[in-house]
C-alpha cells in the first residue's frame, strides 16, 4: 500500500508541474493600459474686441459661444457630455476676435481674426489640452452704387454675417488642432499618409511627427522632401532628419543646394555640422576653402570646428580627408 501511494503521489506531482507550463502558456496577455481621461469641457468665453460700436452690435455673442462650444464638443479633444469625470482635468476656452466691415466704392469685405485659447487644470494632469491658435478670414460682397450728379453713392444692401464668418475660422481652427492632435497620437500609416499628401500645415505637421517619433520608414521620403519647392517644406524636413540624427541628408544637401545661394548655405551649414560624419567634415572644409564669400567661409571653418569639438567628445575619430 505504501509502494503503491508513493506512486501515486508521484504521478500527481508529474501532472501537476506539466500542468503549470501549459496553463502560462495559455494565460492571455495584460490588457493595455487604459488612455488618460479626456477633459471635461467647462466654461467657453467669449471676448468681442471689436473697437467700433457698430460692428460690436452687430455681433452675436451667445451664437458664438454656442457654435464654438459645439465645436470642441465634437472635436474628440474632450470627454463626451454625461460622461464620469473622475479625475478628468477640467479644460477652459477662451475665444477673442474682431470683426468688422470695410467698404471701398463698389467692394466690401467682411474681416475677422479670431484666437481660440484652451487650458485645463491641472495642467500636469495625465490627457489635459493646451493650445493657443488664431486666424483670420475674409468674405468679399459686392456694393450695390446710385448715380446721380455725376455721383456715386452706395445703396441699402445685405451684409455677409460676421457672427457667421467668426464662427467659421473658430471650426477651421479647432478643427486643426483635433487633426493635429489625432496624427501624433495616430499610427505611423497615417503620418505616412498626411506626410504624401498634397500639402498644407497637416503635411507639415506630419514631417515634424515624424522626427519627433523617430520614424525612420519616412527617411526616404524626407530626403526627397529636402530637394521640394516649398522652402517651409524643405525646413521642415531638415528638422525631422535633424532630429534622427539621419546622416543621409548630408549628400543631399550638398547635392542639391547651390553653393551661390547664400542665404541657403547659411542654412545648412550649421545643419551639416550637427549631423556630423566623416562627408560633413569634408564638404565644411571644401567650403571653408574655396567659397568666394568671406562671411560663407567663415562660417563653414567655425561650424567644422563645432562638428569636430562634438565628435571628439563622442569618442568618434573622423579619418583625414584624400
Amino acid at each position: 500500500m505504501r509502494a503503491g501511494a508513493r506512486a501515486l503521489l508521484a504521478a500527481a506531482t508529474l501532472a501537476a508541474a506539466l500542468a503549470i507550463p501549459a496553463c502560462r502558456r495559455s494565460a492571455a496577455p495584460p490588457p493595455p493600459p487604459a488612455p488618460p481621461p479626456r477633459p471635461v469641457l467647462g466654461s467657453v468665453v467669449i471676448e468681442n474686441q471689436a473697437q467700433a460700436e457698430s460692428d460690436e452690435g452687430r455681433m452675436d455673442a451667445q451664437a458664438v459661444e454656442r457654435d464654438v462650444r459645439q465645436a470642441l464638443a465634437a472635436s474628440g479633444l474632450f470627454a463626451a457630455s454625461g460622461a464620469d469625470a473622475g479625475a478628468a482635468p477640467i479644460a477652459r476656452a477662451r475665444v477673442a476676435f474682431t470683426a468688422e466691415y470695410v467698404e471701398l466704392a463698389n467692394k466690401g469685405e467682411a474681416r475677422a481674426q479670431v484666437r481660440v485659447r484652451v487650458d485645463s487644470r491641472p495642467s500636469e494632469a495625465p490627457g489635459a489640452v493646451a493650445f493657443d491658435v488664431g486666424g483670420q478670414g475674409v468674405e468679399p460682397y459686392a456694393v450695390p452704387m446710385k448715380k446721380g450728379r455725376g455721383i456715386e453713392t452706395p445703396m441699402p444692401h445685405q451684409l455677409p454675417s460676421l457672427t457667421g464668418l467668426v464662427t467659421r475660422i473658430a471650426h477651421d481652427l479647432i478643427d486643426g488642432v483635433a487633426t493635429r492632435r489625432r496624427l501624433q497620437d495616430g499610427s505611423p500609416s497615417a503620418v505616412h499618409a498626411a506626410l504624401t499628401a498634397d500639402g498644407g500645415e497637416l503635411r507639415e505637421e506630419a514631417i515634424r511627427i515624424a522626427g519627433e517619433r523617430h520614424l525612420r520608414d519616412e527617411v526616404p521620403t524626407l530626403l526627397k522632401l529636402l530637394s521640394d519647392d516649398d522652402e517651409t517644406v524643405r525646413d521642415a524636413a531638415l528638422g525631422a532628419l535633424i532630429a534622427m540624427r539621419e546622416r543621409r541628408a548630408v549628400r543631399e544637401l550638398t547635392q542639391s543646394r547651390s553653393l551661390r545661394d547664400r542665404r541657403e548655405m547659411r542654412k545648412i551649414i550649421e545643419a551639416i555640422s550637427i549631423l556630423g560624419g566623416q562627408e560633413a567634415d569634408e564638404y565644411l572644409s571644401f567650403v571653408a576653402a574655396t567659397h568666394d564669400d568671406d562671411e560663407i567661409r567663415a562660417e563653414a571653418a567655425a561650424a567644422r570646428v563645432r562638428l569636430q569639438r562634438r565628435e571628439a567628445e563622442a569618442g568618434t575619430v573622423i579619418p583625414p580627408a584624400h
